[in-house]
């Protein structure tokens, strides 16, 4: 893996672990939303100091931060980051199906009480 394209998976990991999107880290740090998700996926060879400085800025981290990594351990935290994101996915489906059930429930209970 390139350099780059280890950079490029170190931004949206963290991305991911802030909960933000990338419009929300190209709006932060000045740059295109598409520039960053070209930087993400190692598209941009040599994205630039001045442009990794406002994207690390955007991250709240130092820029020393953003560029030193291990493959293996950025790999490992990539993994747990996707499967806490596939967790909360789905919680999220758990709860509209009670919700769902809460509302019909409702309605059973509105269509007893007109009968009584």
């Amino acid at each position: 893996m390139t350099k780059a394209a280890l950079i490029g998976k170190r931004i949206r990991l963290l991305r991911m672990e802030r909960n933000l999107h990338q419009g929300d880290v190209a709006e932060a740090s000045g740059i295109s939303r598409s520039h960053l998700s070209k930087i993400e996926s190692g598209k941009v060879e040599n994205p630039g100091l001045f442009t990794l400085e406002r994207i690390a800025k955007a991250l709240k981290v130092s820029i020393s931060y953003l560029l030193h990594f291990d493959e293996r351990s950025l790999k490992k935290r990539i993994l747990e980051v996707e499967k806490r994101k596939k967790e909360q996915r789905r919680k999220k489906e758990v709860l509209e199906l009670r919700e769902k059930e809460i509302r019909r429930l409702k309605k059973e209970l509105k269509k007893l009480e007109k009968k009584r």
